[in-house]
């Protein structure tokens, strides 16, 4: 993995919430994290397929999806991760990705992204199971007063 593959999702990221919610979404400490691999309660996967390969994960708390899904929806309360939070999460991983795949094909990658899947209480077993042999690279993602909003885990293979 090369750090400039990390870097397409972090400008993707900063890119939507800067162009959709008027909002800088501000870069926490990149890490390692390896297996196996525990998302947070709600996460949503995109896969990465064509000049590189992989996937990505957008892990929120239960707290920070509302919140993403109270901005989708213009400031309206948003109390339960019902199917709008889930709609609204997935389609945020759908916006960062794309904007991820753009600036990787204004570098010569090009790749194509797949619809999310979205998961509530995605530590279940129906997640798919990454081993301890896997790194993913984590991207906490911070909007305001510093709050981590999300976390994106990119896993390229």
């Amino acid at each position: 993995m090369k750090a400039e593959h990390v870097n397409a999702f972090i400008q993707g990221a900063q890119s939507t919430f800067s162009s959709f919610f008027g909002e800088s979404a501000e870069l926490g400490k990149v890490f390692l994290k390896t297996g196996p691999y525990k998302p947070e309660i709600l996460s949503a996967e995109i896969g990465i397929v064509g000049d590189l390969q992989g996937r990505v994960y957008y892990n929120l708390t239960a707290e920070s999806a509302m919140a993403v899904t109270s901005k989708f929806m213009m400031g309206m309360a948003v109390t339960d991760l019902g199917e709008m939070t889930q709609s609204a999460v997935g389609e945020l991983a759908n916006m960062i990705s794309g904007q991820a795949a753009a600036v990787f094909y204004g570098s010569g990658i090009t790749v194509d992204i797949t619809p999310p899947t979205v998961r509530v209480d995605a530590g279940h077993s129906d997640f798919p199971q990454i081993g301890a042999a896997h790194k993913l690279f984590c991207v906490p993602m911070l909007l305001s007063g510093g709050m981590v909003c999300f976390e994106i885990d990119v896993l390229m293979g």
